[in-house]
């Protein structure tokens, strides 16, 4: 991920946003977590960004919520996965899969893939592949907001 993809990855952000499945992000939020992140990765479609990712790894200077509930339950044995966002038009064409299992073999070293995924009201899409990827709830979180946020975790160890 670039400055040049700065608009497509604030657009496909601000649509999840509107849906209730991530944080809103402006551009200088999205410029530090780039510079901060383990992975900040763009994924094109015919030359389009179709979707994106953020991780992080313990120790970086994420504030966010999860991520702290993250390392303070697991020191540094996690990589966070902190958002995935894949454009409607490119959803169910396997970008996600491939991202997770790239992003799985990135964490192997940490023993465990850590998010959270909107579960009050439920993300009922998210929620359900997380599962079907062997992501187990560890903990919930209740935002600020109102809604509920289930932290879940894959563990990686052999």
């Amino acid at each position: 991920m670039t400055s040049a993809d700065e608009a497509a990855v604030l657009a496909l952000n601000a649509a999840a946003a509107d849906d209730g499945l991530v944080e809103p992000l402006g551009p200088d939020r999205l410029d530090w977590l780039r510079l901060i992140a383990a992975h900040a990765a763009v994924i094109e479609v015919d030359d389009e960004v179709a979707a994106f990712v953020l991780t992080f790894a313990p120790g970086s200077a994420h504030d966010g919520r999860d991520f702290q509930w993250f390392a303070e339950t697991y020191a540094d044995r996690f990589l966070h996965l902190d958002r995935i966002v894949v454009a409607e038009e490119h959803r169910r064409q396997g970008i996600a899969t491939a991202v997770y299992r790239a992003v799985e073999r990135s964490a192997k070293p940490f023993d465990r893939l850590v998010c959270g995924i909107r579960s009050d009201p439920p993300d009922v899409a998210g929620l359900a592949f997380h599962a079907g990827r062997d992501f187990v709830e560890v903990g919930k979180l209740r935002r600020p907001d109102g809604t509920t946020t289930a932290l879940c975790s894959k563990e990686l160890s052999d």
